[in-house]
Parts: C-alpha cells; structure tokens; sequence
C-alpha cells in the first residue's frame, strides 16, 4: 500500500540522520508548515506527528481493504485530498434601501444605491416609460425642505443597468444631498430614496487660524488661538541703499530732506 511505503521510507530517511536544511526542504515537500527560527529537535518533531497521521491512515485502509477490497485506493486518495474551500461571492443586492452619497474630489462626488424588496415592487408597478432621475441637491448651510437648495443637478438614469454614479460639481468645500426618484406623467419628480449629506473636500488651504493639538496623557483635542507664522524681519545687509536711507533721515532730523538724494538711491543706480 502507497501510505505504508511511504511511511517506512520517511521512517529510514528520519533514522538516517538528515541535516537541518533536509529536513526544513523535506517538511516543505510534504506540505508541513516549517517556520523560518524552527530548531532541529522541532522539526523533527513535525516529522512524529506527519508519521502518526500516516499509522493512521495505514489503518484505515487496511479496515477499508476487509470491507471494500476493490474500491481501497480510491477511497485512501479520496481522505488524502482536502477539501476545497468554497469563496463566496459578493450578493448583487443585499435587500435593503440604500442611498449613499461620497465625496471623491473637490468637484466630485460618488452615489451609489439598493432596493428592498417592497421598493423593487413599487418600481415593478410603474407604467412603463417612466423616467427614473438622479438628483443631487447643494445644500450648503441650510436645513433642506426639498424645495430650498441653491441649485439642482440630475440626471436620467437606468436603474436595469446602473446601481452608480459619478456627478461633477462646482462648488468645493460645500454639502450636498442626492435622492433618487422618478418623474410622473404631469412632470412632478417623486423621491423614492435621499441619501446623507456629503461635504466636498476644499480646494486651496485652510483660512482658520486655530491650532489643534492633540493631548496624549489626558485623550483630549485642545483647540487655541494661533499666534500665526514665525517668521523672522528682514535682515538688513551692511552698507544697504535703505540702511543708508535711514541714516540720513536721523541726520536730518529737525532739518529738510534733500529727497532728491533719498530719490537717487532708492532708484537703484549705485552710491
């Protein structure tokens, strides 16, 4: 039989005396998981546990040889094969209303949707024809009624084939609202879902002028009034046209200017 063969050979090749690395290369061979500190005396012991499953299996199929001698190795292959794992794939739908709405850029945003089952049944019982439409609504510093957005963008949409979509807005830094409904035959728009509020990200740099620091010891966020960049003066380099200026106003205090003078070297043509 294959696994009593196969346990002798592996029994003689353990007594044999085999190096560290054999035996790492021999355990990988079989499928034995060998870790990359794992000391001989460790691995030889994977080896123990690898030879008693064998003992086993011998077992097995000499029980299975008295019952079922014509079917035996069959069966033996069939206990040596794991069984495969089965990956489950993603549901196309997971029975719930869903509108969710996502910044991706300053002038960009993501919806994506689902239906329940009670959603998909008033769908089914619309007359044919009718236009299903995507709206996103800029809602910018108010509390939305469904009537008092700032502007209004939409579109047409196929809820067959589509379950997505990305809009382009102008404005950064701003919030908005997505519902998505159909148009009846007197052109009124009826909402079936409405998303969350999104705010796109800005743009350019932030104009606060608070400093968040964050306590570690205490977990707290502390918030202060910046004291704004250090930024050192202008240096004023020796022997400097406007160094020079100021010299000669402190002369002439008390006296009128020659601002001709003061004109000639502010404009740059030497001393």
């Amino acid at each position: 039989m294959s696994s009593e063969r196969n346990y002798k050979k592996l029994k003689q090749w353990l007594e044999s005396g085999p190096t560290i690395q054999e035996l790492k290369s021999k355990a990988k061979d079989l499928g034995l998981k060998v870790k990359r500190m794992m000391k001989k005396r460790e691995v030889i012991k994977l080896f123990e546990k690898y030879l008693k499953s064998l003992e086993k299996l011998e077992e097995m199929e000499n029980k299975s040889l008295n019952s079922l001698p014509s079917s035996s190795s069959k069966s033996s292959q069939e206990e040596q094969k794991p069984p495969k794992e089965s990956i489950p794939e993603i549901p196309q739908t997971y029975e719930k209303d869903k509108l969710v709405l996502m910044p991706v850029n300053p002038t960009w945003l993501h919806v994506y949707w689902d239906f329940s089952q009670n959603t998909k049944e008033i769908i089914k019982n619309l007359p044919k024809g009718t236009r299903f439409v995507l709206r996103i609504y800029d809602v910018t510093f108010i509390q939305f009624n469904g009537n008092n957005a700032h502007r209004t963008f939409e579109i047409l949409i196929n809820l067959e084939h589509q379950k997505n979509y990305y809009f382009n807005v102008p404005m950064p830094n701003a919030d908005y609202l997505a519902e998505l409904g159909f148009v009846t035959k007197d052109g009124r728009f009826m909402p079936l879902l409405r998303s969350n509020v999104c705010r796109t990200p800005s743009n350019s740099p932030s104009q606060s002028t608070r400093e968040r620091w964050l306590d570690i010891r205490k977990k707290r966020k502390v918030v202060t009034p910046s004291d704004g960049p250090v930024i050192k003066e202008v240096e004023r380099i020796a022997g400097s046209v406007f160094k020079l200026e100021r010299e000669i106003s402190k002369s002439l205090s008390g006296h009128s200017l020659d601002w001709q003078l003061v004109s000639f070297f502010r404009s740059g043509r030497g001393i």
